[in-house]
């Protein structure tokens, strides 16, 4: 009975043996595959493929969003329908996915908060109140933030314009 039950601890310690043995095998095959493939896609050779722009256009998108702030707030004055004298005070900040393009805003705020503020200050009261009219606000503010990275550093680079705070009175 003894011999009988050495017997089959032998055979099932072979057979466990044959089951590792195929495990690691099939690992082995797996991570030789895989790098086969990597090497392929990693290594296809100094020629652009078909494709390739669209994957540097997918990474330059999925780069990290970078905010500056356009700090002090801006304070405009304009003028309603009847004539009356209002006041905005506007905190605003830029996104950017690119760190250059940031220091590039911080470089020239001044130009940026002077263009905003000639900007706003032709604002039509019964328009900003209105959630339309901050958007509309919001999009003039970034096509005149482009057009003056443009002009100062060849690309318009800025994504988005954000409030951070609008106080209308």
């Amino acid at each position: 009975m003894a011999e009988e039950a050495t017997e089959t601890d032998t055979a099932e310690a072979a057979a466990g043996g044959g089951m590792k043995k195929m495990i690691m095998i099939g690992g082995a095959l797996a991570l030789i595959g895989g790098g086969v493939f990597a090497g392929m896609t990693f290594m296809g050779g100094d020629e652009p493929q078909e494709g390739d722009e669209v994957a540097e256009a997918a990474a330059v998108s999925e780069a990290p969003a970078l905010y500056q702030s356009l700090h002090p707030p801006l304070v405009v004055n304009f003028k309603d329908n009847a004539g009356d004298s209002h006041f905005m005070q506007v905190t605003m900040e830029v996104m950017s996915r690119d760190q250059e393009v940031i220091n590039a805003v911080r470089e020239h705020t001044p130009v940026i908060r002077n263009a905003l503020i000639l900007l706003y200050s032709g604002a039509i009261y019964d328009e900003v109140t209105t959630r339309d009219g901050k958007q509309q606000m919001l999009a003039d503010g970034l096509a005149e933030i482009q057009t003056i990275m443009t002009e100062r550093i060849g690309e318009p680079g800025v994504e988005a314009v954000y409030f951070t705070a609008l106080v209308i009175q």
